[in-house]
């Protein structure tokens, strides 16, 4: 086989890796779906563009609470899919906000404009997450201030730790590693395609197809996730998929520079986070973390979303003790 296609073929069979996580699923299934807190809409931050990113918080009734996590979703997820999280936490005295993302759910210009799933620079996920932080510390200016990010939140978050100095600590859940670790033939593949076809729609919205389970250890939660209309619809295009390699190979550089507590949850059975590159993925990115105050915690039958799954009460306890010790 000649060199070109053999690189096409291996770049090819990475990329169904990397995305296989969000192949469409055409079975219908007759549930109420997504909780009323996913819906977008008001209220709204504005980044330093003028765009406007929904936000939702929840928190304790005190004036000042005990701490403020700012949280970002990871892919196609949404705003409200931390409510199993934050709920827990209000009731110790803490408040979560949790932002839309641009270019996906939550961000209401591109919702106005007919623009999701697209975006032209990956590096505004990070300086609107930065302005976000900010925003929601002006609200609370004597509370301790945490950073969460889910899968490729987890990303966005680590580049953005940096850059706030009030950040006490950040929580990773189940980072996207496989965006830290694309191999090179994968990325070079994706590139040209970009140049090709930057604005063209790559895929459409859903889970792995079948009864596989993939975000959690329930396939018809995942079919549930998958069909919510408040994930991006019809799909994501080449230039997004670019921009979000590009985020994890910034993510890799800033791990390395980061010094304050960090907290890692991630689960053995994770096909999503590690998708196409291994476990051990995330084991390199802990190492690569220069923080002398850090904790990974695993769940041996864990997937992707573990305050979705049937590890939930334990990852939101390991969640509120690690905080309680960072207070």
């Amino acid at each position: 086989m000649p060199a070109s296609r053999s690189l096409a073929r291996t770049a090819l069979i990475g990329l169904a890796a990397v995305i296989s996580a969000c192949a469409h699923n055409p079975h219908h299934i007759a549930y109420h779906l997504g909780p009323s807190l996913c819906k977008e809409g008001p209220p709204a931050w504005t980044a330093p563009d003028g765009r406007q990113i929904m936000y939702r918080s929840w928190g304790p009734a005190r004036a000042v609470p005990r701490a403020v996590i700012v949280a970002v979703p990871g892919w196609n997820a949404t705003v409200g899919d931390i409510e199993p999280l934050a709920r827990y936490l209000a009731a110790q005295g803490i408040s979560v906000y949790s932002s839309g993302v641009r270019g996906q759910h939550g961000d209401l210009t591109a919702a106005a404009r007919h623009t999701k799933g697209d975006i032209l620079d990956g590096r505004l996920w990070t300086s609107d997450f930065c302005g976000f932080a900010r925003w929601v510390h002006s609200r609370h200016p004597q509370s301790p201030l945490f950073l969460y990010g889910q899968s490729m939140g987890a990303l966005i978050a680590l580049t953005a730790a940096d850059g706030i100095p009030e950040v006490r600590g950040v929580i990773l859940h189940s980072p996207a590693v496989a965006m830290t670790s694309t191999p090179l033939p994968v990325r070079s593949f994706i590139g040209l395609m970009r140049a090709l076809y930057g604005d063209r729609l790559l895929f459409s919205v859903g889970l792995i197809p079948g009864d596989k389970p993939a975000l959690t250890s329930d396939a018809a939660f995942d079919l549930l996730w998958g069909l919510s209309v408040d994930r991006v619809r019809p799909g994501f295009t080449w230039r997004f998929l670019d921009e979000a390699m590009r985020l994890g190979r910034r993510a890799r550089g800033e791990a390395s520079l980061l010094r304050i507590p960090v907290l890692m949850l991630t689960g053995d059975k994770d096909p999503i986070g590690t998708a196409g590159v291994g476990q051990h993925a995330f084991a390199t990115l802990m190492k690569t973390i220069h923080s002398s105050d850090k904790e990974r915690v695993r769940f041996p039958n864990g997937y992707h979303d573990l305050i979705h799954d049937q590890n939930k009460p334990q990852a939101l306890h390991c969640v509120g003790a690690w905080l309680e010790r960072e207070l």
